[in-house]
């Protein structure tokens, strides 16, 4: 029998930090699309602002199977509050999300993959000993940068739930590097996720059976994880493959984001 073609799935804000570090794992799976609003070279990649639905968003759905929306206002951690960047924080967090789905309900686009933020959490704080926060709770955002992210959500399960766009919301933490020297010498958040196991979660997210709506967090496994991984496993069939513990790095406080870290990705 010939072979399936691979899916062509669009990536927005694929010049962000996350989109970067997953491309590599991605390609090896799917048709890539990459989306910035900046030019890039080369023939993977399309220009558009999410900011605005306009014909060049448009045109970068046109033909893909699904969407892995990873864009996000850019240049500060969640943890930062200021009036201008929380605009845009709504520009781009919130309208730009909402562009991405109209854009894809209009293109006859099959799946959206949204990312929300393991923040939408925060305001559960620390569970009850031998307990672990559901991974699939209601959102309880602490923050602008996590309130966008959570109203972000609701534009996702509106879409699923309206127009049958088959969607699944992923809230994850930041991306961890395994052997980045940087966290040989800082403690490191015990949320944070290895490049391999993200990409393996947005790799099934794109490709696992949905029958409705759904919500799942990943966050990097450790004697330390407060977040439930069992919707993640019950939906994608997700298994870390590291353990923070085992890589000989200093865990930190999970509530303390490092003032040097900003957004993690770029519309």
């Amino acid at each position: 029998m010939p072979e399936t073609a691979p899916m062509t799935v669009l990536v927005t804000g694929a010049s962000g930090e996350v989109g970067t570090l997953i491309r590599p794992y991605l390609a090896e799976h799917f048709r890539l699309r990459l989306m910035s609003r900046r030019e890039r070279p080369g023939s993977q990649w399309v220009t558009a602002d999410i900011g605005q639905l306009d014909d060049r968003l448009l045109a970068a759905m046109r033909g893909v199977d699904a969407v892995l929306h990873l864009a996000v206002a850019t240049g500060h951690t969640g943890a930062y509050e200021d009036d201008a960047f929380n605009d845009e924080r709504f520009r781009i967090n919130v309208t730009g999300t909402y562009h991405v789905f109209e854009a894809a309900r209009r293109c006859g686009v099959r799946r959206v993959v949204h990312t929300s933020s393991l923040m939408v959490l925060w305001g559960y704080g620390v569970p009850e000993p031998g307990t672990l926060v559901p991974g699939d709770a209601p959102p309880r955002p602490v923050g602008t940068y996590a309130l966008t992210k959570a109203l972000s959500e609701f534009i996702a399960e509106h879409y699923a739930r309206s127009f049958g766009i088959e969607t699944i919301t992923v809230r994850t933490a930041a991306p961890l590097v395994p052997d980045d020297p940087r966290w040989r010498v800082r403690p490191v958040p015990p949320q944070r996720v290895p490049v391999p196991d993200l990409a393996q979660a947005f790799q099934r997210a794109l490709t696992c059976p949905l029958e409705k709506y759904e919500v799942v967090t990943i966050v990097g496994d450790s004697s330390r994880r407060l977040w439930d991984l069992e919707p993640a496993r019950r939906v994608l069939g997700y298994e870390p493959q590291y353990r923070l513990d085992e890589l000989g790095l200093q865990l930190g406080d999970p509530f303390v984001i490092p003032e040097a870290e900003g957004e993690r990705s770029e519309a």
